[in-house]
């Protein structure tokens, strides 16, 4: 049994997109969480679309020279196709993940090795054309949501970090790519039963975040899993930066919640990026050499 509870903040950075248009917002509100983390002894995980990074290349390279992981949010309308990636076939997903890879890089300098895809959109397709583009953990998909509007299902996928599988999304499996779910509460629903209530901090206030942390925290304590973890995400289109913003405040709750948990189940709290939580899950479950295979329940058909 892990003795650590990992905290991870991911910040959805898209203030440039075509919707909202203001770099100056999402500037702000970048650097007012980075710092508010640097506060609390812990780094972040910004994921860019590529005009975030073009309009504001230098506060993301300052960021990242504080120990704060810069990674690539892919949302294709931002680079002149339709807005979710899961309805396109493998070709068109590869053309597509690789122009935006190339437009961060050519901005940031380095390729990014963690990516988010907006609204969780992908197919079974996508995970193996992430790594072989170079990715080698991030976030694909929103275990429970089924959105087929938008191109987003994944009921009955893992909650907590594991292996994707190279040809099914809803299993774990061998592929070198480590998919890191956002932390939900599947028993919770909203919009209709389509999506689980998740760790979004702009969604619910501290108080209703706190139940979904709490049954986060004792399903993986109940199942032993090999990394307990605490995965939060917000975006960049708040205003962060004023002292009484609710989002704010809420993801200080959120904070002080997790750490309160982390002491009431005897656990070591530390702060992580997604980079971190990634390496750490690596060196506590090494990538299966082959497929897992899947054992029918026989149960039912008699002797």
């Amino acid at each position: 049994m892990s003795s650590r509870l990992h905290f991870s903040l991911r910040i959805d950075s898209e203030a440039t997109q075509p919707a909202v248009q203001d770099a100056d917002l999402g500037r702000r509100s970048s650097l007012a969480i980075g710092a508010l983390l640097e506060e609390v002894g812990g780094r972040g995980s910004f994921v860019c679309i590529p005009s975030e990074v073009k309009a504001n290349a230098d506060a993301y390279r300052d960021l990242a020279s504080r120990g704060h992981e810069i990674g690539l949010h892919v949302h294709p309308a931002d680079l002149g196709y339709e807005e979710f990636l899961g309805i396109y076939g493998p070709d068109e997903q590869r053309a597509i993940l690789a122009e935006s890879t190339d437009a961060f890089t050519q901005v940031m300098g380095d390729r990014p090795t963690n990516i988010c895809l907006g609204y969780g959109s992908c197919n079974d397709y996508t995970r193996p054309i992430l790594v072989e583009l170079g990715y080698g953990h991030g976030m694909t998909q929103i275990p429970g949501r089924v959105l087929p509007e938008c191109a987003s299902v994944a009921a009955g996928a893992p909650t907590e970090p594991h292996y994707a599988h190279p040809w099914n999304r809803v299993l774990s499996g061998n592929l070198d790519f480590v998919e890191l779910p956002p932390t939900t509460d599947p028993d919770s629903r909203m919009w209709g039963g389509k999506h689980p209530q998740d760790l979004r901090i702009e969604l619910v206030d501290a108080k209703n975040h706190y139940y979904t942390i709490l049954k986060a925290v004792k399903r993986q304590l109940d199942a032993d899993a090999p990394i307990n973890v605490v995965m939060a995400f917000t975006h960049n289109l708040f205003p962060y930066h004023e002292p009484y913003d609710f989002r704010r405040e809420t993801l200080l709750g959120v904070i002080e919640h997790t750490k309160r948990l982390a002491d009431d189940h005897g656990l070591e709290l530390v702060f992580s990026t997604e980079q971190q939580i990634a390496a750490a899950y690596r060196a506590a479950v090494p990538l299966p050499a082959e497929r897992i295979s899947l054992d029918l329940d026989r149960r039912g058909h008699g002797s």
